[in-house]
């Protein structure tokens, strides 16, 4: 082999390696996709359980209406939740008799609840029941998020644990990759 290949391909494979290297220190591979699996019927009408969706790194605020995976830590366990944004910092919003008001407007965004004569009330930050709260002012820095089932008890959205700071959430919805068919 030519001296001159050689030392073409040792400065090439040297490169390579520092910008890999820069790339795990920087946590430069953190733009890549993630994958996740719906286990329960929080998010429908829009996902199932059984759905599998694509998601991105968020950075910065989402949109509103925008999916989010959240980081919830309950006791020792992390789990990694998915919601709807449906406040941003500034937003007022509330909910009357299950319709959602963000600023003075009602969403279009995709809704359900299961057992209207459900009711509980709520035992966090947020004084009402599960349907009837607010309003509440977004403060800086946090997002409001809901999940689509409005009468799901047990999972958290910010009804029960109030706006969550945007460093808990970690990615933004794609797409759904394989889900079960909708009615």
């Amino acid at each position: 082999m030519d001296a001159r290949l050689i030392a073409r391909w040792g400065t090439t494979a040297i490169l390579l390696l520092f910008f890999i290297g820069l790339a795990v220190l920087t946590h430069g591979f953190t733009v890549l996709p993630s994958t996740y699996y719906m286990t329960g019927q929080s998010m429908a009408p829009t996902l199932v359980a059984g759905d599998w969706f694509l998601t991105r790194p968020l950075a910065g605020l989402p949109r509103r209406g925008e999916l989010v995976v959240m980081k919830f830590q309950d006791g020792d366990s992390l789990f990694h939740v998915l919601r709807r944004a449906v406040g941003l910092p500034g937003d007022t919003v509330a909910m009357r008799d299950g319709l959602l008001w963000v600023s003075g407007r009602a969403p279009s965004w995709p809704a359900r609840i299961v057992e209207p004569a459900a009711s509980r009330t709520l035992d966090g930050p947020i004084a009402g029941t599960i349907y009837d709260w607010g309003p509440v002012v977004v403060g800086p820095d946090s997002v409001f998020l809901l999940s689509d089932t409005r009468d799901m008890i047990g999972w958290p959205d910010s009804r029960f644990h109030g706006a969550v700071p945007v460093n808990r959430l970690e990615d933004r919805m794609l797409f759904v990759l394989w889900g079960h068919a909708r009615p």
